[in-house]
């Protein structure tokens, strides 16, 4: 009898179990597993205070270590997931009160082309020592590479990168000496993900030098994990929002891969990165079965704006600490969330961020739109802001290009 009883006892408990606590306890392992595999807060007992946002991260790469072994590559699910957290301390930082009226656009990498910027260098002292300058700090001749190439090399994210920078900058100081009125007229700098530098940079937060370098390490670090992770970037027009998100399902199903989207452009203009024959795939199904208007590969090194970034962040957070932001004289917007930010403790933060964090320049450009813009100049190579402001809004003034 005593033995029947225990038997039956043991039944209804394990029944308990097996029915309430084991999808409980199955649900808090996976989902302590997304987050804790990749990065485990400190401090916690200080999330109400100004700094809450700065949460450490411990990271399971190193751009100078041999990673292989031990790397775990975020999902784009938790990627988003992990980008929406920190999103969620930025947001009472962010200004709501700003005017657009004249916003300088800066572009980003893939604009660069051979003998850019070569009128600023001979034509204005002013200019020609700011690339003097630059290399200096970069260790070789940056004209005679814009001028000479190979192109190729001016691709490399190495290069790209300050190439791009002291050329904006090189545009910005000949609007200067050749119209200061508008230089004075200026309410909001907004760049194209490397532009947020050149942003900075024009509202008085980061000084040309530290620019340099910073943009040179942050190429430096992110062509390193383009040799890492060998992706393909490229843009697609004509597709929604959810047919982007249905081709990705799409892909991801076909291919086994995982599709990030690493920016968004307009409501119909988008940037996917992936494994080059998942990519081959897209464009094929991108343009057969959703319709795309166009798609293109693009002209950058690597998988930038997703978690295949991720071996660079504790680089550039290693160089940032070395560098004084100061406050800004204009607000800057950034890519991560579309807004617009003048505090330089949180603008490091959002510069970390924002290379794993696909990109929001729909959202940062309905923002200028929103604040009353009338005018402005894109300074540097390219005029990518400006397009898609157009794009945007078919009526708007177009940004005066200016190199």
């Amino acid at each position: 009898m005593q033995v029947i009883f225990l038997h039956s006892l043991t039944f209804k408990i394990f029944t308990v179990l097996l029915i309430f606590i084991l999808p409980s306890y199955c649900f808090i392992i996976n989902d302590s597993k997304i987050i804790n595999d990749t990065w485990r807060y400190e401090n916690k007992e200080n999330t109400n205070k100004i700094g809450s946002y700065r949460k450490k991260l411990r990271h399971n790469v190193s751009v100078n270590k041999d990673i292989k072994e031990n790397e775990h590559i975020m999902s784009s699910y938790e990627n988003e997931k992990y980008i929406k957290k920190l999103l969620e301390d930025y947001e009472k930082y962010k200004i709501t009160t700003y005017s657009s009226e004249y916003t300088f656009f800066f572009p980003g990498q893939g604009e660069q082309y051979m003998s850019m910027g070569l009128d600023t260098y001979n034509n204005y002292k002013e200019c020609k020592e700011l690339y003097n300058d630059a290399s200096k700090i970069l260790g070789y001749n940056l004209m005679d590479m814009i001028k000479n190439g190979p192109i190729e090399k001016l691709k490399n994210s190495e290069v790209a990168q300050p190439s791009i920078y002291t050329v904006s900058m090189a545009s910005l100081e000949k609007l200067k000496i050749e119209n200061n009125d508008a230089y004075m007229k200026l309410n909001l700098c907004m760049g194209y993900s490397l532009g947020e530098y050149a942003a900075l940079t024009c509202a008085n937060s980061l000084s040309f030098e530290d620019g340099v370098y910073l943009t040179k390490e942050r190429g430096k670090a992110m062509q390193y994990c383009s040799t890492l992770y060998n992706m393909t970037t490229v843009a697609i027009v004509g597709l929604t929002l959810d047919n982007i998100k249905k081709l990705i399902e799409d892909v991801n199903y076909k291919m086994n891969d995982d599709i990030f989207i690493v920016s968004y452009m307009t409501n119909k203009k988008f940037g996917l990165c992936g494994k080059p024959e998942s990519m081959d795939y897209l464009n094929i199904l991108a343009k057969e079965k959703y319709k795309a208007i166009f798609t293109k590969k693009l002209e950058i090194a690597g998988a930038f704006h997703s978690f295949y970034m991720f071996p660079a962040k504790e680089t550039l957070k290693n160089v940032l600490n070395q560098i004084t932001f100061k406050k800004l004289s204009v607000p800057v917007i950034s890519n991560v969330d579309g807004n617009a930010y003048d505090d330089p403790v949180i603008i490091k933060d959002l510069l970390i961020l924002q290379l794993t964090s696909p990109i929001k320049i729909n959202t940062c450009l309905q923002n200028v739109l929103k604040h009353g813009y009338k005018s402005g100049y894109e300074l540097g190579p390219g005029t990518i802001n400006t397009n898609l402001l157009r794009d945007i809004s078919k009526n708007t003034k177009r940004a005066i290009p200016y190199i």
